[in-house]
């Protein structure tokens, strides 16, 4: 048996299937659109998931490197980096340079018994102590070896040495050395054109105890050196090591514009009595340096034997007058002191 639908509950049953269908497509071409009228958005293509942080060494911490390898640039030391995988490592501890065998040269030298071998690589040692007493006691010691010995030794050292004072200390013992053994000038040569003042200094000093006429015109050739301490020393090592032969250096050097040069010269022009020096010794009593003045007065008394009771301390009127009388005293004598320098 068929039930019939009355023909008005047909038309609203369609009407409502159409109105549900209907509203289906709406929603699904609502949900499509909205698809497409999202913008897109761009992301930079990057192989680095995280970035990388860039730390800075510090020490004891230990400092974190990428497992994989890094591309560097300029702007940039991790740029270019691959996906940060990341382990923690302490750097390893740098060994420090061993010093190179300074003994290395003497292996191959003559000692006079095995004692004395032992004892040079003793002083090797203590030669290279920061102390500069130990240093000094070795030098002490090395002077004691057998002269060929401790030249060769110290030859050796001063051809590797770099430091100044050490230098110096080395030149001063084998100087020491030299005068009981046959030592090459020509070691002390090398170093009479070094920059430092003082190891000049000590190999010139050198040379001037051999006497000879090569080590007098070395020292002459410095005694206009820039250095006032240069002139001074050269001046003594002169005066000192070849007497008479330095008087014109030593009248020359009363007028040196430094104090401690004239100083010098007219302590020396009084040690060896030196007439020609009177004149200059006389202007030197006014001089600005008082200690300079006292040497001046000191040297004119061993010169002419003569006192006119001028004091360094005394009042500017008593050093006037004591001058006065120097002045007088040289104008009716100096002939007397011109002829016994042509007798002479």
């Amino acid at each position: 048996m068929q039930t019939k639908i009355p023909s008005g509950g047909q038309n609203n049953l369609a009407h409502f299937l159409g109105a549900a269908v209907k509203g289906v497509e709406k929603e699904f071409n609502y949900l499509f659109t909205f698809g497409k009228s999202m913008p897109r958005q761009s992301f930079p293509k990057s192989s680095v998931s995280m970035p990388i942080p860039v730390v800075q060494p510090q020490a004891p911490s230990p400092v974190i490197i990428p497992t994989a390898p890094l591309v560097a640039t300029e702007e940039s030391p991790l740029a270019e980096a691959p996906p940060a995988v990341l382990e923690r490592i302490t750097p390893e501890p740098v060994a420090p340079k061993k010093p190179a065998n300074r003994m290395v040269a003497m292996k191959d030298m003559a000692y006079a018994n095995k004692t004395e071998e032992v004892e040079v690589e003793i002083y090797f040692r203590d030669l290279q102590s920061p102390s500069r007493a130990i240093r000094m006691q070795a030098l002490r010691q090395i002077k004691k070896l057998s002269g060929a010995t401790a030249t060769a030794m110290l030859e050796d050292l001063l051809s590797r040495e770099q430091d100044t004072l050490q230098i110096i200390e080395l030149l001063n013992a084998l100087a020491f050395i030299s005068e009981e053994a046959t030592t090459s000038k020509d070691v002390f040569k090398k170093f009479i054109h070094h920059q430092d003042t003082g190891i000049r200094l000590a190999a010139l000093r050198a040379i001037s105890k051999y006497h000879d006429d090569e080590g007098f015109n070395i020292l002459v050739s410095f005694i206009k050196d820039k250095d006032p301490e240069v002139r001074r020393q050269i001046l003594n090592c002169l005066c000192w090591s070849f007497g008479d032969k330095c008087v014109i250096y030593a009248v020359n050097a009363l007028h040196d514009p430094d104090s401690g040069v004239r100083k010098a010269a007219s302590q020396i022009s009084g040690a060896l009595k030196v007439p020609q020096a009177i004149s200059g010794l006389i202007t030197l009593l006014a001089d600005p340096e008082s200690d300079v003045q006292l040497t001046a007065a000191a040297s004119l008394k061993k010169i002419t034997g003569e006192d006119f009771g001028f004091k360094a301390k005394s009042t500017k009127r008593d050093k006037e007058d004591a001058i006065e009388s120097w002045r007088f005293w040289w104008r009716e004598n100096q002939t007397k002191f011109k002829r016994n320098l042509t007798r002479g």
